[in-house]
C-alpha cells in the first residue's frame, strides 16, 4: 500500500507544472509539525530528535503540504536508518552554499552513513544502498525521489554529506524570501 501511495505521489508531482504555490510559508511551523508526527516512530527506534534553529527568517514560498512531505520523508529515513546513532538534528538555518540567500533546514544522523560511490544515485527512483535493510524497514525506494522533486518545484535543492560509521546530513536548501534577504 506504502508502495502505491508513494508512486501515485510522485506521479502527481511530475504531472504539475513547474510553477509552486505562491503561498507564504514558515518552514519551522512545518518542522515543528513533522517532529511532533514522527515523535513515535523515533521512541519505537530509541533515537531522541533535537532541533536548533538559528535566529533567521523562515518564511519561503511554496505548498505547505509538500513541504510537510520533504521533511517528514528526511525526518522519518534519519530514525529509521540512523537509529544506532541515538539522535536526530534538525537545523535551519541562513544558507551559505549557494550564489543567492537561501534558508537551509537540515536533517542529521549519527548512524553507519552511506559510502560515497552511493550519494549520486541515492535519489533516483528504486534505489537503496542496501536493498535488505531497506525491506525491513518497509522503505519503498521512492522518498528521496519525492524530496528531490518537490524541492526543485518549489526551486530548491537536496545536497547529502556522509561519511560512513559517522552518520549523515540532508540538507534542503530554498531560495530565501525577500523577508530573509532583508534581515539577514
Amino acid at each position: 500500500m506504502r508502495l502505491l501511495d508513494d508512486l501515485l505521489s510522485l506521479s502527481r508531482l511530475e504531472m504539475k507544472p513547474r510553477v509552486g504555490a505562491t503561498a507564504k510559508v514558515d518552514l519551522k511551523e512545518i518542522v515543528e509539525r513533522v517532529v511532533d508526527a514522527q515523535s513515535p516512530l523515533a521512541n519505537e527506534y530509541g533515537v531522541v530528535i533535537e532541533k536548533t534553529y538559528a535566529e533567521t527568517a523562515s518564511i519561503v514560498t511554496g505548498d505547505r503540504d509538500e513541504l510537510f512531505q520533504v521533511f517528514e520523508n528526511l525526518v522519518e529515513n534519519a530514525c529509521k536508518y540512523g537509529r544506532n546513532g541515538g539522535k536526530v538534528v534538525v537545523s535551519i538555518e541562513k544558507g551559505t552554499s549557494g550564489p543567492q540567500p537561501e534558508i537551509d533546514v537540515t536533517v542529521t544522523d549519527f548512524g553507519p552513513g552511506i559510502a560515497a560511490e552511493h550519494i549520486p544515485r541515492i535519489t533516483e527512483r528504486f534505489y537503496r544502498v542496501d536493498a535488505e535493510v531497506s525491506r525491513q524497514h518497509k522503505g519503498t525506494g521512492l522518498g528521496l525521489a519525492i524530496v528531490k522533486h518537490i524541492l526543485t518545484r518549489h526551486g530548491g535543492r537536496l545536497s547529502i554529506r556522509s561519511e560512513p560509521g559517522r552518520g549523515s546530513s540532508f540538507t534542503a536548501h530554498f531560495p530565501a524570501g525577500e523577508e530573509t534577504s532583508r534581515t539577514g
